[in-house]
């Protein structure tokens, strides 16, 4: 039975084609990590965290304090913390598997084309189907959820809300804040009455275009991106992980018809640290009620 491999060159273009095809990908470092060993290794990740804050403390200049009577037993700077590193891994979710069949006798085209083009859409089809499971991971880690009405009022006030608590949880500047938005916030923002040349903004009502409201990138994404009931999520760039564990892809000739099976399978698996949950929040918005 002839089989041919395509695990290196599969593993090889799945990061391309999330560069092209996932949405939330900046939240997770904007690259995916993609290991082709991933039958052999049952984690996806392995690492050292630190989670002992800094603590700044008076320095004492009393005279008995590491002089006179608490000489050897006393010191200046205060208590010690004891500063540890904890390991921390992190291991890949359900695996998945693809499979197809070429058969000589019905594919009416060439059947090594075909084999060529459902490699390549099956590493898109990865790609989609992760995006869908990173922004559940988003979901889930939100930190707050805010709510309100799906109007321009209500919209606004989400943003105010989201800003104030990125600011408050000392979300850092250096990287960029992003709200994820479906087309009916996006809407509302840009027929806003704050997006206007009046006060600076950079909508594009003719275009309907809007680049960043309160200090947030915006990011227009289709409706069934967002988990049921939600319509906005703010996220920090950086704040998780994702990785691709390609165990096979290959061609291989079939017992059972005239042609060829093609088989993929991985795992999948990221990573979002408990202290950064603070750079994530989302949105629930409900539409006002008709009055009476």
């Amino acid at each position: 039975m002839a089989i041919k491999l395509y695990t290196k060159q599969y593993a090889g273009i799945v990061p391309d084609l999330f560069e092209s095809r996932t949405h939330f990908l900046r939240s997770f470092g904007g690259t995916v990590q993609v290991h082709a060993d991933a039958e052999y290794n049952d984690k996806f990740l392995t690492l050292k965290t630190t989670d002992t804050d800094v603590t700044i403390q008076a320095y004492s200049t009393d005279a008995n304090v590491a002089f006179g009577t608490g000489t050897g037993s006393t010191n200046r700077f205060g208590p010690r913390n004891e500063v540890k590193s904890v390991d921390t891994t992190v291991a890949w979710e359900t695996p998945l598997a693809i499979h197809d069949g070429i058969d000589r006798f019905t594919v009416n085209d060439i059947p090594t084309q075909v084999v060529a083009e459902r490699l390549a859409l099956h590493g898109a089809a990865w790609a989609e189907h992760v995006d869908g499971l990173l922004g559940k991971a988003l979901s889930d880690n939100a930190s707050a959820t805010l709510t309100g009405e799906l109007t321009e009022e209500g919209v606004v006030q989400a943003f105010v809300d989201a800003r104030k608590a990125f600011v408050n949880n000392k979300v850092s500047r250096n990287v960029a804040w992003v709200a994820y938005v479906n087309t009916d916030v996006f809407n509302l923002l840009v027929d806003s009455k704050l997006a206007t040349t009046a006060k600076n903004s950079s909508a594009n009502i003719d275009n309907q275009t809007l680049y960043a409201f309160k200090g947030f990138v915006l990011q227009e994404i289709q409706d069934d991106a967002f988990e049921t009931g939600e319509q906005i999520y703010f996220a920090a760039d950086g704040v998780g992980v994702v990785g691709i564990g390609i165990e096979t892809a290959r061609v291989l000739d079939s017992e059972d018809f005239n042609g060829v099976a093609l088989q993929g399978a991985g795992k999948y698996g990221k990573y979002i640290p408990v202290k950064n949950q603070k750079a994530i929040l989302k949105a629930t918005l409900t539409a006002p009620v008709p009055a009476v």
